[in-house]
């Protein structure tokens, strides 16, 4: 059975129950919103037309909560980390083509800092990946007995283990990143064009790596 959601009044009544819970005055929380505070004593007190999911989207983000928590559709008043991670980028990514229309007149230099972006984007991806299994074998080094006993036994320090396994496991995804940037140094010196096909070639290389 599909779950009906709030009404307008007990919409209000959520906002006003998150925004004291995360201890923001109205003042506040209208400044995050550009509306003045008796708007936002309007909100709680007389609620938002569910149907205006305009200003729902801009209150659950000042809130960081749902939209569906503050309308009643779901209980889950938090973000789940791969939502507040897509959030986080989704707002760079907004401030970036912002910043980049308005400062970069030539729409093809618009596209190819684009594309750079979206290659540096890949290349972090790469380096997540190569991170999270590198702290999958840091763990499992801890969890060993057999090395715990070997440290005790010579007096070895748990971290330089530790260190030693994300030098040697992170050396190449750092290289590759350190490349890049080396090739975004001299993206407009003589060698430009080269620099640029250089930073899709290392990162096709590093995408084509992790797959091995």
């Amino acid at each position: 059975m599909e779950r009906e959601g709030f009404t307008a009044k007990q919409i209000g009544e959520r906002i006003k129950e998150r925004r004291t819970e995360l201890r923001i005055s109205m003042e506040t929380l209208g400044k995050h919103l550009g509306v003045n505070k008796s708007t936002i004593q309007r909100y709680e007190s007389k609620g938002i037309d569910p149907k205006k999911n305009y200003i729902l989207v801009s209150v659950a983000d000042a809130l960081d909560t749902t939209v569906e928590w503050l309308t009643g559709l779901s209980d889950e008043k938090e973000y789940d980390i791969a939502a507040r991670c897509r959030n986080a980028v989704d707002k760079n990514i907004s401030a970036f083509i912002e910043e980049m229309t308005s400062a970069v007149p030539d729409e093809l230099h618009q596209e190819l800092l684009t594309g750079l972006l979206g290659c540096f984007v890949d290349m972090f991806s790469v380096f997540s990946v190569h991170f999270g299994n590198t702290m999958k074998e840091i763990h499992q080094a801890e969890e060993d007995s057999g090395l715990k006993e070997s440290l005790m036994k010579y007096s070895i320090e748990a971290k330089n283990i530790y260190e030693s396994i994300y030098r040697q496991r992170m050396e190449q995804p750092v290289e590759d990143m350190k490349q890049m940037a080396d090739c975004l140094y001299h993206l407009f010196d003589k060698s430009g064009r080269d620099s640029v096909i250089d930073i899709y070639e290392i990162c096709g290389k590093a995408k084509q790596q992790l797959k091995k």
